[in-house]
């Protein structure tokens, strides 16, 4: 196959490249696009290399490209594949929340999402972990709300590689007192602060990262009243989520650790994990799970994973479903 991938410099484009060098899928030759800032690189990919390209017209004649860019240059690219006739997988989460593109959650659940359009969405970062987590514990006991907290790391924020070396940067001006310029990079402080927004805000206080993530959960979850809170944390990979889940149904603890137990990509822990024990991880790890009180069917959960890493393995596994192994 003639494989490409949009944003391939980038924290999730790196990774899927990762992955992909991984995986069982045929692959004859990679197309990498990115930005201006990357032309010249060339990406090391099974013994060969390959020169960053920055036109999408790159994307004729491939037969797959997965969507790794910011919103906006991953919607260019969409509009390129359609005129090229090339199918996409997306996990930018772009395309996640369109009712014509099929969501990708599961592989091999019943009611799974086909595998055959030219384009497919697979859930970005915490939203397929949270998914991973809840999905299972719907069809057990039905889930009515979830209320979400997302802690967020700064490579699966938006900014990706930005915020990563923005971090970076940061940390080391600090502890060796030196000034931070002026403006940040991100245009505010993110070394050793916590902040309570990823994206803009609307007129209602809800930013565009909390939209995009309750669209997301609620589609996936056949319209689950979700509540979400987005949290920048200042570390550089590994997220975290604590989950409040409400099922219809009476779920004893035994019950909800039984049916997490029996999920493939799901690890159990009795209190941890951390964010950093889920950095480089293909699974959602999960712990703290107990009884809500202060409600009928109330569970409450922490999950640990690593965003950017869990996205770009599952976009790999539907791949391998879509096209064949090699």
């Amino acid at each position: 196959m003639r494989v490409a991938i949009v944003g391939a410099t980038g924290s999730l484009g790196v990774e899927l490249l990762a992955v992909l060098d991984e995986s069982a899928l045929a692959v004859r030759e990679l197309v990498p696009i990115a930005t201006e800032r990357s032309l010249g690189t060339e990406l090391e990919f099974r013994g060969g290399v390959f020169p960053v390209e920055t036109e999408l017209a790159a994307l004729r004649g491939c037969d797959v490209a997965f969507l790794c860019a910011p919103a906006e240059a991953s919607l260019e690219a969409v509009r390129a594949l359609l005129h090229a006739r090339v199918a996409a997988i997306d996990c930018s989460g772009v395309l996640a929340a369109a009712p014509e593109v099929p969501l990708v959650c599961e592989l091999g659940e019943p009611g799974a999402s086909p595998l055959d359009a030219p384009m497919l969405a697979v859930p970005p970062g915490l939203a397929l972990a949270c998914i991973r987590v809840i999905a299972p514990l719907s069809r057990a006991f039905g889930v009515s709300r979830v209320v979400a907290t997302l802690l967020l790391s700064a490579s699966a924020s938006g900014a990706g590689r930005a915020a990563v070396e923005a971090l970076a940067e940061e940390t080391i001006a600090l502890l060796t007192q030196r000034e931070i310029s002026e403006p940040p990079s991100l245009g505010h402080p993110i070394a050793f602060d916590v902040l309570p927004w990823i994206g803009s805000a609307g007129d209602d206080g809800t930013t565009a990262h909390e939209c995009g993530f309750a669209a997301v959960l609620g589609r996936a979850l056949g319209g689950v009243s979700v509540a979400v809170t987005s949290v920048r944390i200042p570390t550089f990979c590994g997220d975290g989520a604590a989950l409040a889940i409400e099922t219809r149904d009476e779920a004893s603890l035994e019950g909800v650790l039984d049916v997490l137990g029996k999920v493939a990509g799901v690890a159990l822990a009795d209190i941890g994990p951390t964010t950093r024990a889920a950095a480089g991880s293909d699974l959602v790890h999960v712990g703290r799970v107990r009884r809500d009180e202060s409600r009928p069917g109330g569970v409450l959960l922490w999950l640990a994973a690593d965003g950017v890493r869990l996205t770009a393995a599952h976009a790999v596994r539907v791949a391998e479903a879509r096209f064949g192994r090699g």
